[in-house]
């Protein structure tokens, strides 16, 4: 079982000024390295109508052009130490002094020939021999991900889009991938610190002890509003991961629907109201961008402000995550399965479609009504609690199930009979069997389980 958990740093001056400087060289380095991935990848792609778009087409190319894309590369590299890996023997399966092409019909093995390129970075420049070597190794080990997560489609057939180039405050943590319990030490002072490599002994609020039998495998250094943070990634091998296979029943189980009106509304006749933790600091915020907009930029009066907005925002997300997860604990309190319905997040909030009229001119499409819609939606952020609702249920050993929205309020939950009504109609009146209640409320009763069977919508 892996988990990670999270501390408070309390880096003394010299140390976060280290911090920060790594931040910054390592923020220099992703966006080089991916500069070169991607100058590779649109050079050697050919027009949609002459091939697939992620197809090499070195061997079509001029001589010439050849050249100009590898002339950095080398053909191969040479092993300079024997292999880690070892056969059923013992011995290594590689050597030291083999040899490895670098490239494979007309594809660049990147990740490695970045790897290897690190040592003339730091002969170029040697403030980077001042960084750990593996936590710069795992900046390229970064831009290997971005990469991967752009040219090959996951199990549903998607690919991210095109990578982006990180800006000063948009790369904010690197790694350690090598850590283990003996870096958590008292220091002189018999604070309890992080023993980080060519940094120090970085003291940190040890406020959550590390379970028994857990190792400590990597380490991860963050930059947030309110100063830096590490998170540590721990490992039991011997704790098996499982996913409770409860088998729902009227007794145990409940639905929810989620909504703006109110934030979920059980199917045991439970309201929670709309909590808007970014709607009540709305005020706030917008008169602290109104004072910033009027400072001149980066000076110290708009650094200033600019902390106290980040600050700000920090705190409403913390505010609506911890609220998320005190509302999953009281969900399941009384149950050990959920429904709930699986919400496309992504296409609630999407934009109107253009309406262009007879003389080609944009009519209105109700854009600007459902901004506001989208803010409440994205302040209720509803994705990020089916997430922590799941992993509450994992956590707890119990289960939640996600169902399709479609017809839940649509249909009546004594009799199944569809009662077509819009999104502005709140009252839920059946004719075939007289039921009269709040629509929110018959919309989750319908995903309770049915009996004998895992649910019903």
């Amino acid at each position: 079982m892996l988990l990670k958990y999270k501390y408070k740093l309390k880096p003394h001056k010299s140390q976060a000024v280290i911090i920060a400087n790594w931040l910054e060289m390592a923020r220099k380095q992703y966006n080089y390295r991916l500069a070169e991935r991607l100058n590779w990848f649109e050079s050697t792609r050919t027009p949609v109508n002459a091939c697939p778009l992620n197809v090499s087409v070195v061997g079509t190319l001029h001589a010439t052009s050849v050249h100009r894309i590898y002339q950095n590369i080398p053909e191969f590299r040479t092993q300079t130490r024997d292999g880690r890996k070892k056969d059923s023997n013992g011995n290594p399966i590689t050597n030291k002094g083999d040899k490895h092409p670098n490239i494979i019909n007309g594809y660049v093995l990147w990740e490695t020939v970045q790897l290897a390129d690190l040592a003339q970075t730091k002969n170029f420049f040697p403030e980077y021999k001042s960084m750990h070597s593996q936590v710069l190794q795992d900046v390229i080990q970064r831009v290997q991900t971005t990469m991967d997560n752009f040219t090959k489609p996951d199990k549903n057939g998607k690919t991210s889009g095109r990578p982006r180039f990180k800006g000063k405050h948009y790369y904010n943590s690197f790694s350690y991938p090598q850590l283990s319990n003996t870096n958590i030490v008292k220091n002189a002072n018999g604070l309890t610190s992080a023993n980080l490599p060519k940094i120090g002994l970085v003291p940190f609020v040890y406020n959550r002890q590390i379970t028994a039998g857990f190792k400590v495998k990597t380490g991860t250094v963050i930059r947030e509003a309110d100063g830096f943070y590490i998170s540590f990634t721990i490992e039991d091998k011997t704790v098996p991961v499982e996913v409770a296979g409860i088998k729902p029943t009227l007794d145990n189980s409940k639905g929810i629907d989620l909504g703006l009106l109110y934030y979920a509304v059980t199917s045991d006749g439970e309201f929670l109201e709309v909590p808007k933790f970014f709607r009540k600091s709305e005020h706030r915020l917008s008169k602290l961008q109104v004072r910033l907009a009027k400072k001149s930029k980066h000076s110290k009066a708009w650094k200033i402000l600019k902390r106290k907005i980040s600050k700000l925002h920090q705190l409403i997300a913390r505010q609506r995550l911890d609220w998320q997860f005190k509302l999953a604990y009281h969900l399941f309190s009384d149950v050990s399965v959920i429904f709930v319905e699986d919400l496309q997040i992504a296409s609630l909030v999407r934009r109107c479609k253009a309406k262009l009229g007879k003389n080609g001119q944009f009519l209105h499409n109700g854009q600007s009504a459902k901004l506001g819609l989208n803010k409440s939606l994205q302040d209720a952020a509803f994705g990020q609690f089916v997430q922590v609702l799941e992993y509450v249920a994992w956590k707890l050993g119990k289960r939640m199930i996600k169902v399709d929205p479609k017809g839940t309020s649509q249909h009546c939950w004594e009799c199944l009979n569809k009662v077509s009504k819009s999104l502005s109609e709140r009252w839920h009146s059946c004719i075939e069997c007289g039921q009269e209640l709040d629509r929110d409320y018959n919309s989750p009763t319908p995903l309770a389980p049915l009996p004998g069977g895992d649910g019903g919508g």
